[in-house]
């Protein structure tokens, strides 16, 4: 199978993740996009826990059968690396797809391990349209296929501003978060007091 993997910390999820999940599987006709919320990310320290982030991705997703939500990551031990999930993976025989925003194209060559990984999975950078910096996205692109054997490949995407960072600061201001999540993760949020909500 084809499958893309959305990963990221999910805190909390939201829609345009949900959107852009659904956009690149349409258009790279993948067979499902598997949602992969980081356990303890080595670059961030967060305050929701690991299996909150995992509840709400799954509250999220539940509703289309081609999305589903691995644990492999909030369930490890110690540090999260892409590079462990990858192998884990990997042994299913399966094509994968990483699906990353811009910004995480010029972190790849800091990951744990990058050379195995671009063995393991192919790339999927979601870039939205008039992006600014576009040559230097590209030049990017060049270097990682021709100097480290990368397999990208670039995705036209509507611009989705929405942001966990924004989402979070309304909660604590008490604002509304409608439309920007799913009802149903607005209210596991209000039940559980995340992010300042009582």
């Amino acid at each position: 199978m084809k499958i893309g993997i959305m990963g990221g910390t999910m805190n909390p999820i939201h829609m345009a993740h949900l959107m852009i999940a659904e956009h690149i599987k349409e258009d790279f006709e993948l067979d499902k996009v598997y949602f992969l919320p980081t356990g303890d990310p080595p670059h961030k320290d967060l305050e929701v826990s690991s299996e909150k982030r995992y509840e709400m991705t799954l509250i999220a997703t539940s509703d289309n059968s081609d999305f589903e939500v691995l644990d492999i990551e909030t369930k490890r031990k110690g540090k999260s690396f892409t590079v462990d999930t990858m192998t884990e993976l990997s042994k299913t025989g399966d094509e994968y797809y990483f699906i990353i925003g811009t910004d995480t194209l010029f972190l790849l060559r800091s990951w744990k391990d990058y050379e195995k990984i671009a063995k393991m999975t192919s790339f999927i950078v979601a870039i939205r349209p008039g992006y600014e910096e576009e040559k230097k996205i590209y030049d990017e692109v060049r270097s990682l296929k021709e100097e480290l054997g990368f397999k990208i490949y670039l995705a036209n995407i509507p611009k989705y501003e929405i942001s966990s960072t924004d989402i979070r600061k309304r909660v604590s201001e008490n604002k509304s978060i409608k439309y920007l999540v799913p009802d149903d993760v607005i209210s596991y949020i209000e039940k559980e007091g995340l992010y300042g909500k009582n």
